[in-house]
């Protein structure tokens, strides 16, 4: 049986997870059917999205109007998804409990690098969401092709490109043109794509400017949340038989944003990425994909531009003013082919990445003043993997996977100068030490799926997934917070001695589908051995110098084993033809194995329940969003308890031409007041105005009536 849905870009974000009778063989997921020509195949139940077939358990998110315009919110529809918001622009995704450098980002093939020590730019934000055709997440155990560390999952998000024509086609030209109000910040975007195709070439182009002021809430504004950011892509594409070439130029450029949840905010944020891609077949057998990136972003921030300076004289507030310049540039690479093997397809590869790190930071008012916080942090990954996807026997199928990765990481030295002589003790007792540091990490995975009725599928899956440090848990070499996002205020110091994550993990899964009925529930359980987190820091310079800048103790990297289970589902039906009802719940719980401790930033139980009318010509509904109080919190860093609530949205659409709609809502209809548990604790004097004194948990949005314009031909 085959089961294939087509979804309006334009809609409102539903998530939709694929159902197979079987799986996908001899044709990759991510490949299109321009890329993959035609070969024997065992017949499956797939989704189609603009194109795009989705490979079994995974979930595609299509753009959502209104409100935050950072694509990193799509993840919110996603069932055992979250967002860690640091700043309108700076959402950090989290999967089940997992976030940061543990979660995959895939843009292109590539694995984009932060420039920022802090994140602020993290790898969904490169793409603006109005700019984002698709995203998708692998729901449950990512496969080992996904990406080099997968720990946490994996996310990839696309782009919009022409598709080639069929052979004695004219050129086809294809474009969109979308704007957007949000009321909440007085906030606006446009965006213009456009395309051009024959049957052996394309090329695209698109741009997008978005601007908005603080964001509003029943107390007053979040300062600083305003938003400047501009985005391109420029792209070109060869095919000759079976063969596609493909090289796209995608570039952003933030201005001043803010990001209250960090001690310092975006004054800008610039940089490219440069993507060729390969991908064809030859002799109809052996499929081949080939993929070669280069970034190069930099990045500065500051404490004074956007938000007040700590300090009751002019004097005292120069002193503790500061910029930090951030650079990072490296380069990647992907290659994998396929071919049958034993009724099933084999799929062996080689990939890897380098990525180099500098991080400086300076006194405006002080020309004596630097601390060189990270030189040459460098970190480069090699990884050769396998996958092995076959059907034994008719309704049985069975993944298997294997990868190796080979993770190298080094540093060069650091200084300190205008600085009390005890930060240049511990900078010249970083230096003295051995920097080289090198792990052998590998993954395995085996996943069996029956189909136990046409309409009943049982998935059960293992994994031993893998994690090396991140370049600031190993070279942070003094008491700062750069420390990747974490913003719960605390100031943290690396190690050199950590040893990589190692994650067990087990999944199961339904999927049931019946007539206008679904229900896919999952549960899943891990322990991660080794896993990384701040405990109390070593007593000695850094201890002290830690104590005379931060009420709070100082904490250092350190490895500790973890354990993170729960359940995340979606549901949903249709009655009388034009109605449906759509719903997800998530819920994950983190605990120390080796203390009586909540892991830090987990979710709480959190959920959606959504009732649409869908016309030919329009849609309108209402949803709710809940979230639990979160009482389960970290204690090595005090993290504060947050209480539960439920918001109430209006959304509606229209078409009022062929190709042009118009949709309009209202987010938080009854302007609630509520801490989002995610979101960080403010560290801005400006939010003291309203209420929102440095250390409490960071208010969500108010009410936003929002007003969107799409016309796509």
């Amino acid at each position: 049986m085959k089961f294939k849905k087509s979804i309006s870009a334009n809609l409102i974000a539903i998530p939709v997870t694929l159902m197979v009778s079987q799986p996908l063989i001899a044709q990759d997921a991510d490949n299109d059917e321009e890329t993959q020509p035609k070969k024997e195949t065992v017949e499956l139940e797939r989704m189609e999205i603009r194109g795009e077939i989705i490979r079994p358990n995974m979930t595609g998110v299509l753009p959502e109007q209104g409100g935050i315009n950072d694509a990193a919110h799509l993840l919110m529809r996603v069932p055992g998804a979250n967002v860690n918001g640091l700043g309108p622009l700076s959402g950090i995704a989290q999967y089940r409990g997992l976030f940061g450098d543990r979660v995959n980002v895939d843009f292109k093939g590539m694995n984009y690098k932060p420039a920022c020590t802090n994140s602020m730019d993290a790898p969904l934000s490169h793409v603006p969401a109005g700019m984002t055709s698709l995203l998708k997440v692998y729901r449950g155990i990512a496969p080992v092709s996904s990406g080099i560390e997968t720990i946490g999952g994996a996310i990839v998000q696309e782009t919009k490109r022409p598709e080639f024509t069929e052979e004695g086609e004219p050129i086809d030209w294809t474009g969109k043109f979308s704007a957007g109000f949000n009321s909440v910040n007085d906030g606006w975007y446009g965006a213009l794509y456009n395309g051009l195709a024959n049957e052996n070439h394309r090329i695209h182009a698109y741009g997008s400017k978005e601007f908005g002021n603080h964001f509003e809430f029943p107390g007053g504004a979040n300062i600083p949340t305003k938003h400047d950011r501009e985005a391109a892509e420029v792209g070109y594409g060869f095919r000759y038989e079976d063969h596609v070439f493909d090289v796209d130029y995608n570039y952003n450029y933030t201005r001043p944003t803010g990001t209250p949840a960090l001690p310092m905010d975006i004054t800008v944020s610039e940089g490219g990425i440069l993507t060729g891609s390969y991908a064809g077949r030859i002799n109809d057998v052996v499929g081949i994909k080939a993929s070669y990136n280069y970034q190069d972003i930099r990045h500065t921030m500051d404490n004074f531009s956007l938000r007040r300076v700590r300090g009751n004289t002019i004097a005292q507030q120069n002193q503790n003013k500061r910029v930090s310049d951030n650079y990072s540039d490296g380069f990647g690479y992907k290659l994998a082919i396929d071919f049958p093997l034993l009724s099933g397809t084999m799929t062996v590869g080689a990939d890897g990445d380098n990525a180099n790190h500098d991080a400086t930071v300076t006194n405006p008012t002080d020309p004596n003043f630097s601390i060189k916080n990270f030189n040459g942090a460098e970190r480069d990954r090699y990884g050769f993997f396998s996958e092995w996807i076959v059907s034994p026997i008719q309704d049985w199928t069975v993944e298997l996977g294997a990868r190796v990765n080979h993770i190298e990481m080094n540093s060069r030295t650091v200084s300190s100068t205008g600085t009390p002589p005890p930060l240049t003790t511990l900078a010249n007792n970083f230096n003295s030490q051995n920097r080289e540091k090198t792990d052998f990490n590998y993954d395995l995975t085996g996943i069996i799926r029956h189909n136990v009725t046409d309409d009943l599928e049982v998935e059960l899956g293992f994994a031993r997934k893998t994690r090396s440090p991140s370049y600031q848990e190993r070279f942070l070499w003094a008491p700062f917070e750069a420390t990747g996002g974490l913003a719960d205020g605390y100031l943290y110091i690396g190690n050199l001695d950590l040893q990589p994550e190692k994650s067990y993990q087990g999944e199961l899964g339904i999927t049931w589908r019946h007539g206008s009925f679904y229900f896919a529930p999952r549960a899943f359980y891990r322990y991660v051995d080794d896993y990384i987190q701040g405990t109390p820091g070593p007593n000695g310079v850094a201890k002290t110098i830690a104590a005379n800048q931060n009420p709070n103790p100082l904490l250092q990297y350190n490895n500790i084993d973890a354990i993170l289970y729960g359940t995340d589902v979606e549901a949903g039906f249709r009655f009388m033809d034009n109605w449906r009802v759509d719903s997800m719940i998530s819920y994950v719980k983190g605990d120390r194995a080796d203390a009586d401790d909540n892991l830090y930033r987990i979710a709480p139980l959190n959920g959606l329940i959504s009732l649409f009318y869908d016309h030919e010509k329009w849609t309108l509904g209402t949803e709710v969003v809940g979230y639990w109080r979160q009482g389960d919190v970290s204690k090595f860093n005090a993290e504060p308890k947050t209480s539960g609530y439920a918001l109430w949205n209006i959304r509606g659409q229209a078409e009022l031409y062929k190709g042009l709609q118009l949709g309009v809502g209202v987010e938080n209809l009854l302007d609630k007041d509520y801490r989002v548990h995610l979101n960080g604790l403010n560290r801005s004097l400006n939010n003291e105005a309203s209420g929102i004194a440095v250390g409490d948990r960071l208010p969500g949005i108010g009410r936003n009536v929002y007003v969107t314009l799409n016309y796509e031909w």
